[in-house]
């Protein structure tokens, strides 16, 4: 017995002595925050391990709750939380071009919107030079996944881990070992006592670390921290956590063998990609530069797109375009700030709103405001109307500009709808060339960045009958109610939750809270008691959606309980089902009908009610294709005098998109006839 016990002992040293090291890791992910921070910290910071994580998207479509941005400022908003992650984890940040065109419901739609081979072929350059030993996928290839976009990421990182294989001999011979799929007991719950061998790893990772001077839970907390636009500031962490590995595909590898102390390829690869211009260069006088800079402070060769870089190296190259330039400048205070380098048109357009909703033939007079980014003379700007609306401005707005001069120049275009107004945008141009928008992202933990996005902004003629009411407004988490609410012409008062009273709401027909109000907004236990009376007595309380999630700041949404779930519709053309077509709130002011629902953009709604007592009403229902029909997304009830509607439509994006419908439902919700 003893001598099997010996063979069995030194098998181990062996197989602990000749089993390769995991040197590099790459983790695939669909979207911003999907990444495993904790585990990626274990990886890089603790053990020394080279990691990188590929972000596919750059969470574009997702909401936002520390601010208004929405679409490709939200995008550079979480692109720049991803990377203030990997600062603190140690962690390489790599994307792709695939768009994040919010919840999917499988695979199959997600790849109808990506470039299934275009994403793949990025993602083959960034491993082929990354040269990853493992890669990790955070999601499953299947529907355990959630999220079309999550399965999707998982299926192509298996089908990158294939075309590794196929066409090692053209990479020197060189291929990932495995795919593993980084597991948790939110899929199985029975892991813990899941027998371990090839097909699962278990890892226990943790524990203080001296030359760090903080737990390796410490830092993958404060990584995930970053995140803030989506809500995922924590408390550190501390002690130790299992984190399991599932083998997908290749061969088995050993995630405890520690790296050598002296690696054979201790390779170091500094990088950074600079531009040579600021933010603001003038895109059509000079060319933004954009350089990636390249030093081997290894102790050892590094092979560099084929060639080997000795120690101490530096080389130059054209920058890729998935990774930013950056514009560094140094304070004596804050040290050396960085801020990605965006080159700029000549000339920006600011608007107070974002479309114009006409409910009457009346002049309207929109304000917009010009800054320009050159050193031109003077500039000739022409504005654009559709078919159908009359200009009353005159048609070009003329700006003679000297150096010196003041850089921001305000103008009010006047215009009103004509005999038959058509649907389109109210847009700007220089000398045929659209004038676009920029959109300044400030906040302290991303570097500041402007976003420069389409200058037009839609115009639409929505005929209502409207009654003269004041509406109230607690903002949530950045929709626009009440620039939506003033587009309708009802006067605006906003509320504050932690101070208001019963003087606040006299005189209003109803009071509006923003999107995840419940969930952002601190004091809503508060609002929710001094709504209660004003209800009774007559009022329309009107809650946008929230989420079910833990970090309620009420322990529920206004004075009759009702349970939220995590249902919704995602396709923004599925057909609504009217449940109870003669509601006052679906027949005044207006008469709701299937037309109300055309134009949707990304989705129908989110966070469905899933139970409510018999004091509802269900007014919509649908579904998903393949999925069951849904009730919760507009339900409403009379408590006293008044009455009570949760909202989970996402009108909060139909209303910057300019769909006459949303606002018609809006202009329900506030003003139904009791």
């Amino acid at each position: 017995m003893h001598k099997y016990r010996l063979m069995f002992a030194w098998a181990l040293i062996l197989t602990a002595a000749t089993a390769q090291p995991v040197q590099r890791i790459l983790y695939v992910a669909a979207h911003p925050d999907d990444e495993n921070t904790r585990l990626i910290a274990h990886w890089s910071r603790a053990e020394g391990r080279d990691v990188a994580y590929v972000s596919l998207t750059r969470g574009e479509g997702g909401q936002n709750l520390i601010g208004p941005e929405l679409g490709p400022a939200l995008g550079a908003i979480r692109e720049s939380e991803l990377r203030a992650a990997r600062q603190i984890d140690g962690a390489h940040q790599f994307f792709t071009s695939a768009p994040d065109f919010g919840f999917s419901t499988n695979p199959e739609e997600t790849f109808s919107i990506w470039n299934r081979e275009q994403v793949l072929g990025e993602l083959f350059s960034l491993a082929a030079e990354f040269r990853p030993d493992v890669i990790v996928t955070r999601f499953p290839p299947d529907s355990r996944a959630g999220h079309g976009h999550h399965t999707a990421s998982a299926m192509l990182a298996l089908d990158l881990f294939a075309r590794l294989q196929r066409d090692r001999k053209c990479n020197g011979d060189w291929a990932p070992r495995a795919v593993y799929w980084n597991t948790s007991t939110w899929w199985a719950k029975d892991l813990e006592n899941a027998p371990l061998g090839d097909s699962l790893v278990r890892l226990q990772i943790g524990g203080y670390h001296e030359a760090l001077g903080k737990s390796v839970l410490q830092i993958g907390t404060e990584a995930r921290s970053m995140h803030k636009s989506q809500g995922f500031g924590a408390e550190n962490d501390h002690g130790f956590r299992t984190e399991y590995l599932k083998l997908l595909s290749g061969t088995p590898v050993d995630f405890t063998v520690a790296l050598p102390a002296n690696p054979a390829q201790d390779v170091h690869i500094w990088r950074e990609v600079r531009a040579d211009r600021p933010w603001y260069t003038d895109r059509d006088s000079i060319a933004l530069k954009r350089t990636e800079v390249i030093i081997n402070e290894g102790r050892e060769s590094a092979a560099v797109d084929g060639a080997l870089m000795a120690p101490g190296q530096r080389f130059e190259r054209e920058a890729s375009p998935l990774q930013p330039a950056w514009y560094v400048t140094a304070d004596r205070v804050k040290g050396e700030l960085r801020r990605p380098s965006v080159p700029a048109d000549p000339l920006s357009v600011a608007l107070d709103v974002p479309s114009v909703i006409a409910t009457s033939k009346r002049p309207y007079e929109i304000p917009v405001r010009f800054t320009r980014w050159a050193l031109a003379k003077s500039f000739d700007v022409e504005v654009h109307v559709p078919n159908g609306w009359k200009l009353l401005s005159p048609k070009r707005l003329k700006w003679s500009a000297q150096p010196e001069s003041d850089p921001v120049q305000a103008f009010a275009v006047r215009l009103e709808p004509g005999s038959n107004p058509v649907d389109g945008e109210l847009t700007f141009t220089i000398d045929g060339n659209p004038v676009r928008q920029v959109v300044e992202v400030r906040y302290d933990h991303i570097p500041h960045t402007e976003v420069w996005v389409d200058g037009g902004i839609p115009l639409r003629f929505v005929p209502m009958t409207l009654p003269a009411l004041s509406v109230g407004v607690i903002e949530g988490a950045g929709d626009d109610a009440a620039l939506a609410l003033s587009q309708l012409g009802f006067e605006v008062r906003q509320l504050d939750p932690l101070s208001m009273t019963a003087a606040d709401l006299e005189g209003l027909a109803a009071v509006v809270t923003g999107v995840r109000a419940y969930n952002a907004t601190p004091g809503m236990d508060r609002a929710n008691a001094v709504l209660e009376p004003w209800i009774r007595h007559g009022g329309r309380l009107v809650m946008q959606y929230a989420t079910a999630s833990s970090d309620r700041t009420a322990e529920q949404m206004g004075p009759l309980p009702f349970a939220l779930g995590r249902q919704r519709v995602t396709r923004e053309d599925a057909v609504p089902q009217f449940l109870a077509p003669k509601h006052p709130l679906m027949t005044t002011p207006n008469v709701l009908d299937a037309s109300d629902f055309n134009g949707w953009v990304q989705e129908r709604g989110l966070y469905f009610a899933q139970t409510w007592p018999t004091d509802f009403t269900p007014l919509i229902a649908w579904s998903d294709p393949g999925e069951p029909l849904t009730q919760g997304a507009l339900i409403t009830a009379s408590y006293g005098d008044g009455s009570v509607t949760y909202c989970a439509l996402s009108l909060f994006r139909q209303w910057r998109a300019g769909v006459p419908g949303a606002y018609r439902i809006l202009a329900n919700l506030v003003a139904h006839d009791r």
